[in-house]
């Protein structure tokens, strides 16, 4: 094993570790010395890599950045080419989820909401975000990283006015002086695509939930776009709801983990669809998800 594999295992061991003890016993209470332990690595290895623990939680968040970015799907679907939707959840411009699902279906982008009545086709992305927030709970449950980093976003002011990492050569924890992480290190947390990028969806800062919501309201104006929503409902007044209750399950199952499971989503889902879709293609959704979401 090279040095430089050697450094990325280790950087991914301190995350691990620092993620099962920011998720298991809160992030004021975690020691580094217990991650270190956790981890199986020394003082000096933590150092190298992190300068304090408010950095190595950010690397946490970051880490469930990238968990969350798979959740949501390759190419960062959801309005990910810059395009913007109007408050009616028309696509002016870009590739917005509802003009990459036609592409991939060969069908002309907008063909629904040009005109005509909607069919079962025309709720493909509703269904998408019903898969997706299936997907997301459930990750949640298995997956500490996500699970912290979320738990994390919650106290990331009170971090961030405790200060970050001090520049290299400063003082660190314990008086330990800051070393300069390594060209090689710092390529290999580029290519591990840990760093969250802001700004992927319309109107979306950094933070997970930001992302998350950006996400959701995008995808949901596709589904507007396509003619998928009831009469009188609009993608702006629905998605509040959506992300309310998918984060709610997030913030409940850190207390009781029935929470996350497929049915207080399916749950919600089947109280939400008769209102959120026209009656007629109810039948074309399943709230329980589909495919790989169950």
């Amino acid at each position: 094993m090279t040095r430089q594999e050697r450094a990325v295992r280790t950087r991914e061991a301190l995350i691990e570790a620092a993620a099962r003890l920011f998720d298991q016993d809160g992030y004021e209470v975690t020691s580094l010395a217990a991650v270190t332990a956790l981890a199986g690595v020394s003082a000096g290895a933590l150092y190298f890599h992190f300068a304090t623990k408010a950095d190595l939680a950010d690397a946490v968040v970051e880490a469930a950045m990238a968990r969350l970015r798979s959740i949501l799907g390759p190419g960062d679907g959801a309005g990910g080419g810059g395009g913007s939707t109007t408050a009616g959840g028309r696509d002016r411009g870009g590739s917005g989820v509802g003009r990459e699902g036609d592409a991939a279906n060969g069908s002309a982008p907008g063909a629904v909401a040009g005109g005509g009545e909607a069919g079962p086709e025309s709720v493909r992305e509703v269904q998408r975000l019903i898969d997706t927030t299936h997907r997301f709970v459930r990750t949640l449950s298995a997956d500490v990283v996500l699970r912290a980093g979320f738990g994390l976003d919650r106290t990331r002011g009170e971090r961030t006015t405790r200060g970050h990492a001090p520049v290299a050569g400063a003082e660190g924890p314990a008086g330990r002086t800051v070393p300069e992480r390594s060209a090689p290190d710092r390529r290999a947390a580029e290519r591990a695509g840990s760093a969250p990028r802001s700004g992927a969806w319309p109107g979306v800062g950094g933070g997970l939930r930001e992302v998350w919501s950006g996400w959701v309201h995008a995808v949901l104006a596709a589904a507007d776009a396509r003619g998928a929503l009831a009469p009188g409902v609009a993608a702006r007044d629905v998605a509040p709801a959506v992300v309310a209750a998918t984060v709610g399950f997030e913030v409940l199952g850190t207390q009781d983990a029935s929470w996350l499971a497929q049915g207080p989503v399916s749950g919600f889902w089947r109280l939400v669809l008769p209102a959120l879709v026209p009656a007629a293609l109810l039948g074309s959704l399943s709230a329980a998800g589909t495919g790989a979401a169950r």
